[in-house]
């Protein structure tokens, strides 16, 4: 065979490739177009950090929800810049932690959780002296981190 006929050849097949992959689409051209974002294919997480009281007095103990975070990620906890802890976030992308400020002086405080894709959200508590203490809600539950960094070791005695 020639090579102009192969060509030729090349050719219509393609042509026919690409017509007919257009007569797949056929049956859907009654359908409603909607549109895609680029959001869906770059996984754009919009992630949400909630507290149960913004204000309380130094001794207050809060409970932070964060949703929207990628599922199954380590997350950094921060006081004010300052890593505190991690956490794991869930299967849906939700984790909880809570902030102990036993210690700390009174004063604003930006609690921030961050994913390793800056995936982030930042909540403010103010601790106020005379305010009342805040206690976390009946079956909360999550990693306890502090304001001032304090950390408890266990204790281990020789026999």
């Amino acid at each position: 065979m020639s090579e102009m006929k192969q060509e030729a050849i090349q050719r219509i097949l393609l042509t026919l490739f690409i017509l007919s992959a257009g007569l797949v689409l056929v049956p859907f051209v009654d359908m409603p177009a909607a549109a895609i974002g680029w959001e869906l294919f770059a996984g754009v997480y919009t992630p949400v950090l909630e507290v149960n009281a913004t204000t309380g007095a130094p001794g207050s103990v809060f409970y932070f929800t964060g949703s929207n975070y990628p599922p199954g990620s380590l997350a950094t906890i921060y006081i004010d810049g300052r890593p505190v802890g991690t956490v794991t976030t869930d299967g849906s992308g939700a984790a909880s932690f809570l902030v102990n400020t036993l210690g700390a002086a009174s004063g604003a405080y930006n609690v921030t959780l961050e994913t390793d894709i800056n995936a982030s959200a930042t909540q403010s508590i103010d601790l106020v002296s005379g305010g009342l203490i805040v206690t976390p809600p009946p079956g909360a539950t999550g990693t306890t981190v502090f304001v001032n960094g304090v950390i408890f070791l266990p204790i281990i005695q020789a026999d």
